[in-house]
């Protein structure tokens, strides 16, 4: 085993094309952010301990074995399809266009809209570094761009990132009940806070989101670290 002394934002190469880097240390705990191929499978060991531990149990079947549970269970009368991935959920491809607009402005990949029965009234995307402002995060600058509204308990905000503790006192402040998060997986932000506060959080762990932000972090490692404060 090769032992590597490395710190918060320092990078280690596997081969030419895996790159992982140490995002943030917090006691015993390490976060890693990966940049890896798509046909490059990273899962944590327990996990791949379980898929190892299932193919082989599935390889060590014999044809008496697949007979038997034939017999015990009647085959359905139609085959079984696999289940289908749900759709993308078009408000959230609407926020992942504001994200990808702002790594298209040199930015964080960061965005979000402000939604009231279906139709989107306000939109916005991270501007910390194009406007060399520490508040223009993603939903600040989507409430910004809504502009002054009656009331916001017939709203939701959408965000392709878990909103941080400034926007989440934002979403507490005015009342809006519910948000809907396209990654969790990359910064789990202010999920508690909110929930404490009676506000519905859903998380659809949409793979584009967590995917494009999870480059990024691997990526700009000390961009993301000033923009949680870090």
């Amino acid at each position: 085993m090769l032992v590597l002394t490395r710190q918060r934002d320092q990078t280690v190469m596997i081969g030419d094309e895996i790159e992982v880097a140490i995002v943030d240390i917090r006691g015993d705990k390490v976060r890693l952010g990966i940049s890896a191929p798509r046909s490059v499978s990273v899962h944590r060991k327990e996990i791949y301990e379980q898929i190892r531990r299932e193919n082989q149990e599935a390889a060590a079947l014999q044809p008496v074995d697949v007979e038997s549970a034939l017999t015990k269970s009647p085959p359905h009368p139609f085959p079984r399809l696999a289940e289908p991935p749900p759709p993308p959920d078009p408000l959230m491809r609407q926020a992942l266009a504001e994200a990808q607009a702002g790594l298209t402005e040199g930015g964080l990949p960061i965005g979000s809209i402000l939604v009231r029965a279906g139709q989107v009234i306000g939109r916005g995307h991270n501007r910390r570094v194009q406007n060399n402002d520490p508040m223009a995060h993603a939903e600040i600058d989507c409430l910004t761009n809504a502009g002054r509204q009656p009331t916001y308990h017939d709203t939701v905000l959408y965000s392709t990132l878990m909103p941080c503790y400034l926007c989440a006192g934002a979403v507490v402040q005015f009342g809006i009940p519910r948000v809907v998060v396209g990654d969790t997986l990359n910064f789990s932000g202010a999920v508690d806070f909110l929930r404490s506060k009676g506000v519905e959080v859903v998380d659809l762990r949409d793979p584009d989101c967590i995917d494009l932000m999870g480059k990024f972090i691997a990526q700009n490692p000390k961009l993301w670290n000033e923009d949680i404060g870090k």
